[in-house]
């Protein structure tokens, strides 16, 4: 038996990216953990990586075409190659356009469990030869920012790690501790040297407990008024 570890990252589309320390037991991963001397991430890692040797091994894990054979949500499928699964898109496909025109398709993808290697350009060659209607690709991030922009305007991002030199720290709405574990130690890094923190949420959660001062506002009755 050989067992070695292995210096690596996350896949998934994540800014953070964590680093990890993944055990490699004669060829197989049997366990992953994060890698407490990075800097930033400092071993941590969320409760979608922890046991990703689980989910890579996992009896559902889909690893070739398949098609549906029974109802929608009877998970009932079978197996196809990667010639027929290619032609049955191929067919649908010139089905919508003799039917519909080729502005019919809308491709819609996001950078998924690959990052970069598929990103958001994947495909837009094969797209626009196509004639398919030209969007977003993702309509989510896209739609969230188009928002933000419209209400707030652009404005600049903080580096995380800059955090630890504030002296006075404002979170509305947002839930560091539960949601961004690589951004809260520069912030509590901070507060254990002074720094006010103070959480505006409509919920106490865990870092609005954690803070100095956590302000309940009412949604739609504690708007600010001025003449």
């Amino acid at each position: 038996m050989t067992e070695r570890r292995v210096l690596s990252a996350c896949p998934h589309d994540c800014p953070d990216t964590c680093a990890m320390l993944t055990t490699v037991r004669d060829g197989r991963v049997v366990g992953v953990r994060g890698n407490p001397e990075h800097p930033f991430t400092r071993g941590g890692l969320c409760v979608k990586v922890k046991n990703f040797e689980e989910r890579v091994y996992h009896p559902d894990r889909v690893l070739y075409p398949l098609r549906r054979t029974g109802a929608k949500g009877r998970g009932e499928f079978e197996r196809i190659s990667w010639e027929a699964a290619l032609a049955e898109i191929k067919q649908r496909f010139q089905a919508i356009i003799g039917r519909h025109g080729p502005q019919a398709i809308l491709p819609c993808s996001y950078l998924g469990h690959e990052g970069m290697l598929n990103g958001l350009g994947c495909g837009d060659a094969f797209f626009n030869r196509l004639g398919a209607t030209i969007g977003e690709r993702t309509f989510c991030a896209s739609g969230i920012g188009a928002a933000y922009q419209m209400v707030l305007g652009m404005s600049p991002g903080l580096d995380p790690e800059s955090f630890a030199h504030a002296r006075f720290i404002l979170l509305w709405g947002c839930n560091v501790i539960g949601n961004m574990l690589h951004h809260w130690p520069f912030i509590a890094e901070a507060q254990r040297k002074g720094a006010k923190v103070v959480v505006i949420d409509p919920l106490r959660s865990r870092t609005a407990a954690a803070a100095d001062w956590h302000i309940p506002i009412r949604p739609g009755t504690d708007a600010a008024c001025s003449e």
